[in-house]
């Protein structure tokens, strides 16, 4: 791993029991559109699987999660543990009876889901219902052969964006969540699957992308820190040219399916002194979306201090998302806020 874990551990009261398993349907669709490149296209076949029916289990939450859901993965590989995706569900309460919106995010490198958690916590304690969901190599999908934190996740990219797309016929399957509002947030890795699947068929109403740019290999070839990091990482399990770097992000590259999302219904929020996710890259990302200024955010800092405004990035989401104030109705008075 290339961070400590056991930090940031929380204590929230859960009510939510078991439920017996869902029978769902893959509602996605790939169609191109009529002035997609063929660049386009064929990143849309490469993410393509065939669609049908699968079950998703509800089960009792853990840590502060109010319940977990588990499916199976549209693009298995024929790993047990990589082929079961999960997705922790931060439920408000009394939220069965009156349809809400909710938010699937995707968490950034950290083994520790920490933005993510933050987030979710943040939206439950506005009326909203958040789902994380464990990318490959993260949380419950550790396969026997554990690898440097990233790794498994970047080699199995195109089931990590079938696995947020998936996700959203999963959650929109659940009593209470309004299917007509499903946002879709990712943080740094995390934005890379969010924005891929949000380009997919639209399904995502909103789509909120943290720390997020265009052009992984540049990132990873030139970007510090963490991206320095995991290119080691990768290289040591031989991933170590660029043409072998390529190959293995290119299928999920962001700036392919960006033309794809709705400039409108899309924010970007990015920090200015990143040098992880370099500025130039969130240009190029902001720039292929077709953003207006008032679409992408600048936050002071850099990579890992602007998470020190997070409370910003939660209160754009609940503003864009639209119900906040159902907070009066938690029963242990938590406000949810992020830190």
């Amino acid at each position: 791993m290339l961070y400590p874990a056991g930090m940031l551990k929380f204590l929230i009261v859960v009510w939510l029991v078991a439920v017996p398993a869902q029978a769902v349907t893959d509602s996605v669709v790939f169609a191109p559109r009529a002035n997609d490149p063929r660049s386009v296209t064929e990143a849309l076949a490469t993410l393509a699987w065939a669609p049908g029916a699968f079950e998703v289990d509800v089960l009792p939450g853990d840590g502060d999660a109010d319940a977990r859901l588990s499916f199976p993965a549209a693009r298995p590989t024929g790993d047990g543990a990589l082929d079961t995706a999960w997705l922790r569900w931060f439920r408000p309460a009394g939220t069965a009876d009156t349809p809400r919106p909710a938010a699937l995010l995707v968490h950034s490198l950290h083994p520790d889901l920490p933005v993510a958690l933050a987030l979710a916590r943040g939206l439950r304690g506005r009326g909203i219902h958040a789902f994380v969901l464990e990318l490959p190599g993260y949380g419950e999908r550790t396969p026997a052969e554990r690898k440097m934190t990233g790794v498994t996740t970047l080699e199995n990219a195109p089931m990590a964006v079938a696995d947020v797309r998936r996700a959203y016929d999963a959650i929109a399957a659940q009593a209470g969540v309004d299917p007509a509002r499903i946002a879709v947030q990712g943080t740094s890795l995390g934005s890379y699957f969010a924005a891929a699947a949000a380009g997919v068929d639209g399904c995502f109403n909103l789509t909120f992308l943290l720390l997020a740019g265009g052009d992984g290999v540049d990132i990873l070839e030139n970007g510090q820190k963490d991206a320095y990091h995991v290119r080691g990482a990768l290289a040591h399990y031989g991933h170590d040219t660029h043409a072998k770097l390529v190959a293995l992000i290119d299928p999920v590259e962001p700036l392919r399916l960006a033309p794809r999302l709705n400039p409108a219904t899309t924010w970007m929020v990015n920090a200015r002194n990143d040098t992880v996710v370099p500025a130039k890259n969130a240009r190029a990302l902001a720039r292929a979306i077709g953003l207006e200024d008032g679409h992408h955010l600048w936050l002071a800092g850099n990579h890992y201090t602007s998470f020190l405004l997070l409370p910003g990035v939660l209160e754009l989401m609940v503003s864009e998302i639209g119900a906040a104030g159902a907070n009066q109705d938690r029963p242990d008075g938590d406000p949810g806020a992020a830190p």
